[in-house]
């Protein structure tokens, strides 16, 4: 039980890791300056960034402890970044490559690190510090497998370290010249929220929403790299493209609710066939105030909408439907239910259906928009559907007010 928990966590992580990948390597494309930016998965590195030209190779060791182990001279992810890139030093120039470390953890007090956070800072002492790391590593395992002990110590770094002390020291001062490091950064979790803060041209609370979007477009993009059916590079101006669409198609759902407090001028008069539908089922002077004043308010709001912005009169003639099609399956049942019914029985299920479309309409049914949570517009063009006769509360009403079938 314990060996399959302990399964399901590796596997977590692993899975927690690679997701990590993939938000980092957005992130970092969003930071760099130049727009002839792209970025690659899986490649050369964990995360491969090229800039002008100059690839920047970035490992990434993913943590979701609250309290990661340090990176220090002595850590099993330094030493097996350290083989990760020699392994990758044939196929690159090395002046011309940049390695970088990222890390969750912080870095740990070794002076001979330090070094790592000054581009322009001299590596010499820490070469010291890894050759001397390197040969203790190998040496306390070569006399611990002379001894026969076991397990045998240093296991997960003695790659790292014998591939380091095979390079010939020209080539490991040029490595290491090279090596940045980024440490305390923040895990999966808390990435999105990294992503969000570099769309720094919207507004303030726009940014989550387009980044979670962008995120979901990146996932595919990352999917379709990974299974050859895109390019393996992804480069800034498509992400710079997509951000623009996302933005653009959240302007178009920011609909504001102009006219949610504001009530009709007095001598306001709707069409009078309104009134007329209401009285069909006896409506209640409290009925037919509500539909007045919704009805304006839908009316005023739509005119706004249709007049300031090229696309929507399009999706107003759309939600028109969806609106209409919810009372048409409404009003068959109710005229169905109502065939044995009197008059009074008509009446009575009419002005349910009447209210209906005043109190639950807007709950039920799809909001016009995604941010749109006022309930005047569909109340309020029902009434407008009503004074059209598209749309009507009692069961006979097109006989009764004279539109034929």
């Amino acid at each position: 039980m314990n060996h399959s928990g302990s399964k399901n966590h590796s596997a977590d992580d692993a899975a927690l890791g690679f997701y990590f990948q993939a938000f980092y390597a957005l992130y970092a494309l969003l930071q760099q300056s130049h727009d002839d930016a792209t970025v690659c998965l899986e490649r050369l590195d964990d995360v491969e960034i090229h800039v002008n030209g100059q690839p920047l190779l970035s490992q990434l060791k993913h943590s979701m402890s609250a309290s990661p182990p340090p990176i220090t001279l002595s850590s099993r992810a330094l030493w097996k970044t350290l083989k990760a890139w020699i392994d990758v030093l044939p196929r690159v120039s090395v002046t011309d490559t940049i390695f970088q470390l990222v890390a969750v953890a912080p870095l740990g007090k070794d002076k001979a690190l330090q070094c790592l956070l000054d581009d322009t800072a001299s590596r010499d002492d820490l070469h010291d510090a890894l050759v001397t790391e390197a040969e203790r590593v190998i040496s306390e395992h070569t006399a611990a497998k002379t001894a026969k002990q076991s397990p045998l110590p240093h296991a997960d770094r003695l790659p790292g370290c014998q591939a380091f002390l095979k390079l010939d020291e020209p080539r490991q001062h040029a490595l290491l010249k090279q090596v940045r490091i980024s440490t305390g950064f923040s895990n999966i979790v808390q990435i999105e929220d990294d992503i969000a803060a570099t769309l720094t041209l919207f507004l303030p609370h726009n940014r989550v929403a387009i980044a979670q979007r962008l995120i979901g477009w990146w996932d595919r993009q990352i999917v379709y790299t990974l299974a050859g059916s895109r390019d393996r590079f992804i480069s800034k101006i498509e992400v710079l493209k997509q951000i623009s669409e996302i933005a653009a198609d959240l302007q178009r759902d920011e609909l504001a609710p102009d006219f949610e407090t504001l009530l009709p001028p007095v001598e306001h008069e709707p069409d009078s066939m309104l009134a007329q539908q209401i009285e069909l089922v006896n409506g209640t002077r409290s009925d037919y105030a509500t539909a007045r004043r919704e009805q304006w308010r839908a009316h005023e709001q739509r005119y706004i909408w249709s007049t300031t912005r090229l696309d929507m009169a399009a999706r107003l003639t759309r939600y028109d439907s969806i609106l209409e099609e919810a009372w048409k399956d409404k009003h068959q049942r109710m005229v169905e239910d109502c065939e044995a019914l009197d008059g009074n029985g008509k009446c009575q299920a009419g002005k349910a259906l009447l209210r209906w479309s005043n109190d639950d309409a807007y709950k039920e049914l799809p909001p016009l928009a995604r941010n749109w949570s006022a309930a005047y517009y569909v109340r309020g063009t029902y009434q407008t559907l009503a004074i059209e006769l598209r749309v009507g509360w009692h069961p006979e009403f097109e006989q009764l007010l004279g539109k034929a079938k």
